[in-house]
């Protein structure tokens, strides 16, 4: 099962594994089946829904990815879904953005990439060729060579910039 690295880490901590065992898929049903949303989040797909073409790259487990987006509800918003696990390749390797820009059959000029790792999004988006809007909700610092196109503290901000 894809939480086995957490169950093992238990059985190491805990000493036996049927603690660990119930303990990991305890938090893997509560983990797959939970919804949270940032503020705003609702409100933005529902605006950017039907007027644009929209897609997901997570870095992250397929089954777990899927189970999320069906409990919020939201899992028929998404022209495009590519998940790290499935496809073989993690942000932010360019390469998972463009499986992302096929599937979208969208021109990578004409994509804004939205996400709040530096890391993993702004360099991915990047080396992809993708303009980049770096959802700050904490007001870090940037500077230095990073420079996305775009930065918002609110999600409900992306209406200005669409």
């Amino acid at each position: 099962m894809t939480y086995r690295t957490f169950r093992e880490a238990l059985e190491r901590f805990l000493g036996h594994g049927g603690a660990a065992r119930e303990l990991a898929d305890t938090y893997w049903e509560l983990f797959c089946n939970s919804c949270h949303f940032e503020p705003g989040a609702r409100e933005t797909l529902g605006y950017v829904s039907g007027k644009y073409r929209l897609g997901l790259v997570t870095n992250g487990y397929g089954e777990a990815q899927r189970k999320r987006l069906k409990a919020c509800g939201i899992d028929g918003y998404f022209d495009a879904l590519v998940i790290s696990d499935e496809v073989g390749v993690w942000k932010p390797d360019p390469r998972i953005f463009s499986l992302a820009l096929g599937e979208l059959s969208v021109p990578k000029e004409r994509v804004l990439f939205v996400g709040d790792s530096i890391g993993d999004d702004y360099y991915g988006a990047v080396r992809a060729g993708i303009d980049f809007c770096f959802y700050n909700r904490d007001g870090a610092e940037t500077g230095g060579d990073i420079r996305p196109k775009h930065e918002i503290r609110d999600l409900r901000e992306l209406r200005d910039l669409l």
